[in-house]
């Protein structure tokens, strides 16, 4: 049996190592240990400005020796679409990027795994409506000149940026592409979903907030959600 508990993460950053096993992950005691940290795609991404981040938010993305992968889990207090958020969520529904609900209090879980190969993550979102359970996964990795990729199901793929604040990390979209095979096409700025920003903001050594916007330039605010989260380990009894 396996019970969830809060990492201290302040803690295991002084230890130089983060516990991060979660009950309810999928063969989870039988992966293998992760090829490189998580924090090693950010340090790539950010250069010297990882200095400039939060210590808290370092230590989220810290893998200990033996460790496959980083789980957090909490509630998205807001999921807002509008009418039009909503056609185009469902437009795109084979690619799974947005859910189309307006819900309260949703159960939420977000992985993070390494690629076994080269430098970079995978994803996993799991949101538990009340009807649904809406999930997807996406890859992202470093391209040319240090920006992220992101690349989601259905060939939909993100270009992002990183910015630094005080006590917060941002992800900004800087353009959207298709993805097939390995290779990338830019997709024409009349057909972007609009300007995507997602605000890891820091709370304490434990707990942290997330809020994503999705504003459309033409068509106004599309998506909103905030949530509370914090990473978990699992224990065995």
């Amino acid at each position: 049996m396996e019970l969830l508990h809060p990492i201290d993460l302040s803690a295991a950053r002084a230890d130089g190592a983060v516990v991060d096993n979660v009950a309810g992950s999928r063969d989870k005691s039988r992966c293998d240990p992760a090829v490189h940290d998580l924090s090693a795609l950010l340090r790539a991404a950010l250069g010297e400005r990882w200095d400039l981040l939060h210590p808290h938010i370092q230590a989220r993305f810290a893998l200990a020796a033996g460790e496959a992968q980083a789980e957090y889990v909490g509630n998205m207090h807001q999921v807002r679409c509008t009418w039009l958020g909503s056609v185009f969520a469902r437009l795109i529904r084979y690619a799974r990027v947005l859910p189309h609900h307006n819900a309260d209090n949703v159960p939420f879980r977000f992985d993070v795994q390494p690629l076994r190969r080269g430098l970079g993550w995978i994803k996993t979102r799991t949101y538990h409506f009340v009807d649904e359970v809406f999930s997807f996964r996406s890859r992202m990795t470093l391209g040319e000149g240090g920006e992220l990729l992101e690349h989601f199901g259905g060939g939909l793929g993100m270009r992002v940026r990183l910015e630094v604040l005080p006590n917060r990390l941002v992800f900004v979209d800087n353009g959207y592409f298709l993805h097939w095979r390995g290779l990338r096409l830019p997709l024409p700025k009349p057909c972007w979903p609009g300007r995507f920003v997602l605000v890891h903001r820091d709370l304490d050594a434990e707990h942290f907030e997330v809020s994503i916007d999705v504003v459309h330039p033409w068509l106004g605010p599309l998506f909103h959600q905030d949530g509370s989260f914090e990473r978990m380990q699992a224990t065995r009894d």
